[in-house]
């Protein structure tokens, strides 16, 4: 799992932290029964507090993808394919939402868009 944060971005650390674990988790990139990095080990490779991790990775218990386990961390839980699947499309959407007002702001038309996320798709692939 790989997580990188932006001290510069208006969203804050730890809901950086969550959405991304949260992906890694719903896309299956991280397992069930894998643990995530420790919260020490984290918190120093991002040079952000403990507290900061601890912060996103009870976020991530709460909805139920992870669990914290005595002597192993916190342990990735079992997710429905159909609940994942969603999740991460209601992500994508919200995406979509924030490339809209982008756009907007930056008065792209439509075609504009497409034409570059056709650009930076293939660049991907």
């Amino acid at each position: 799992m790989r997580i990188v944060v932006s001290m510069g971005s208006s969203t804050p650390i730890y809901e950086q932290i969550k959405t991304q674990a949260r992906s890694s988790i719903l896309s299956g990139e991280v397992e069930p029964g894998q643990t995530l990095p420790s919260l020490r080990q984290l918190a120093a490779d991002l040079r952000v507090s403990v507290i900061t991790v601890t912060r996103a990775y009870n976020d991530l218990a709460a909805e139920g993808l992870v669990q914290s386990q005595h002597g192993r961390g916190f342990v990735v839980c079992e997710v429905d394919a159909h609940t994942a699947s969603s999740a991460l499309r209601d992500q994508v959407d919200g995406l979509l939402r924030e490339l809209y007002a982008a756009a907007q702001h930056a008065r792209l038309t439509p075609a504009e868009i497409h034409q570059r996320l056709e650009e930076i798709w293939n660049d991907h692939d």
